[in-house]
């Protein structure tokens, strides 16, 4: 059991506290604008000396932590003595979330999402801040009405489809030829897709340009 210390020289633990705010408040506007820190307080039970020196704050986890986390407080004189001070670390930004209950498979239009405030310390999955980074996408599950969009929950429509005639965009230089094909697969804007030529029967590797379009390179 500690010894009791003299009520004269007990540190004041409210110092505590704001030592290891402004330490996490300083590590979190390096990174962030805006930040919140929240600094649980001490147990009003604890007894530490005083110190004689300007009290040390330290953290073993890395500067940009969101959430909860913990800073330790020491002091080296006349008495060594360490506090970790459990402390939450909130920023609040723009997020994509859903502006109704979505289903899955769904794909997106600017009604469907919206943006909110929230802390993006409390977003495990990730989050997204551009809407134009999730119009036209695909939701892999259901979402309700709220939630934040997580980047790995979508997924890109398929705008050709295996079986669908398309048109086939060969270009040479400055010279662009459209020919009729059939799509060997399914895929999305910016994907490879192989494609049966509709005159010759031929079957060419080219990349989505639009729903229905597919180019090659001759």
């Amino acid at each position: 059991m500690t010894n009791p210390v003299k009520a004269q020289t007990i540190h004041a633990l409210a110092d505590i506290e704001q030592t290891a705010f402004l330490y996490a408040a300083a590590e979190a506007q390096a990174n962030y604008d805006n930040p919140q820190i929240i600094v649980e307080a001490l147990d009003k039970r604890l007894r530490l000396q005083q110190c004689e020196q300007a009290l040390q704050a330290f953290s073993n986890t890395v500067s940009n932590t969101l959430g909860n986390r913990t800073v330790g407080v020491r002091c080296s004189s006349p008495t060594e003595w360490t506090v970790y001070v459990p402390v939450k670390v909130k920023v609040l930004q723009p997020v994509v979330v859903a502006a109704r209950s979505l289903v899955a498979n769904e794909t997106l239009s600017k009604a469907d999402i919206t943006l909110e405030m929230m802390d993006i310390g409390e977003l495990r999955q990730g989050y997204i801040q551009s809407t134009d980074r999730v119009i036209g996408q695909q939701l892999k599950y259901p979402l309700s009405m709220g939630m934040a969009l997580p980047p790995r929950g979508l997924k890109q429509e398929k705008v050709v489809r295996r079986g669908e005639q398309i048109i086939l965009v060969a270009s040479a230089g400055s010279m662009e030829v459209r020919m009729n094909g059939t799509a060997m697969g399914d895929a999305s804007v910016g994907e490879k897709v192989k494609v049966k030529n509709s005159s010759s029967k031929r079957v060419v590797e080219g990349i989505v340009h639009a729903p229905g379009v597919v180019k090659v390179t001759m």
